[in-house]
C-alpha cells in the first residue's frame, strides 16, 4: 500500500536524455494537507532530492492534472519565491496545490482543499525533467 507523500517511479524510468533526467512517477498526496490560498500553508511539497536530482527544470501533471480518482485537480507551483521559473534555471522545490472538483468526479476546478484533509489515498502522475 502506498504511503502519504510517496513517489513511485514508473517502470523504465529514470531515463537520461542528454544531460537531463526524465521521469514519470506516481505521487500520493499528503496525510494532512496545508492549504496555500487561505492560510499561507505550504501545499504538498516535493523536492528534487526525493528523486535523486539537484533541481527540477519542469514538472507537469498528466491526465489534465486530475488525480486518478477524478476527485481532485492539482496545480504545480515553484517554491522559489517567483510565480514563474526563469528560463534556463532549475528549482529544487515545488508545491502541488490540490483543488476539489465541482459536480462530482472529473468536474471543473472548484476550491482549494482545506487544511488537515488527508489526500494519502489520492494519486497524481507527474512528468518530471530534472538535472
Amino acid at each position: 500500500m502506498a504511503q502519504a507523500g510517496q513517489n513511485t517511479p514508473l517502470p523504465g524510468y529514470v531515463a537520461q536524455v542528454g544531460d537531463k533526467l526524465y521521469m514519470k512517477a506516481d505521487h500520493n498526496g499528503p496525510s494532512s494537507y496545508s492549504n496555500i490560498g487561505s492560510s499561507s500553508g505550504t501545499g504538498d511539497v516535493i523536492n528534487a532530492l526525493d528523486f535523486g536530482a539537484g533541481g527540477f527544470e519542469s514538472i507537469g501533471v498528466t491526465f489534465s492534472a486530475y488525480s486518478f480518482s477524478g476527485n481532485y485537480i492539482v496545480k504545480v507551483i515553484p517554491k522559489s519565491g517567483t510565480a514563474v521559473t526563469p528560463l534556463g534555471t532549475t528549482v529544487p522545490t515545488y508545491a502541488l496545490q490540490w483543488f476539489t472538483v465541482s459536480g462530482g468526479a472529473f468536474g471543473t476546478i472548484s476550491t482549494e482543499v482545506t487544511n488537515g484533509t488527508s489526500l494519502a489515498a489520492e494519486t497524481v502522475r507527474l512528468d518530471l525533467v530534472m538535472v
